[in-house]
């Protein structure tokens, strides 16, 4: 799958169950921390499957985030919560 495929309202999970957290950003926006925990450490506030998310879209910020300064990040809606994906986060991602 190539992200530049996706269509807002596409529906997206794990290839495989992840440990998943969000980080904050600035504001109220958060990134979604994909595959960087060690699963053989506890970590009270990750989360551990394979959910399923919506693309939501790209969006153009107006600062650059605080996470690797980017200016414009794909946003999915996962668990309720929208956050954004690293670019590198995308080859743990498919379409369902």
């Amino acid at each position: 799958m190539k992200v530049s495929e996706l269509k807002p309202g596409m529906l997206l999970r794990f290839k495989e169950p992840r440990i998943y957290k969000y980080l904050r950003d600035s504001g109220d926006d958060h990134w979604l921390d994909v595959g960087h925990a060690n699963p053989k450490t506890t970590v009270n506030y990750a989360e551990f499957g394979r959910p399923l998310m919506i693309y939501l879209g790209q969006r153009k910020m107006e600062a650059p985030s605080h996470y690797g300064t980017f200016l414009n990040v794909r946003e999915v809606s996962i668990d309720g919560r929208v956050a954004w994906m690293w670019p590198d986060a995308w080859k743990h991602v498919e379409t369902v």
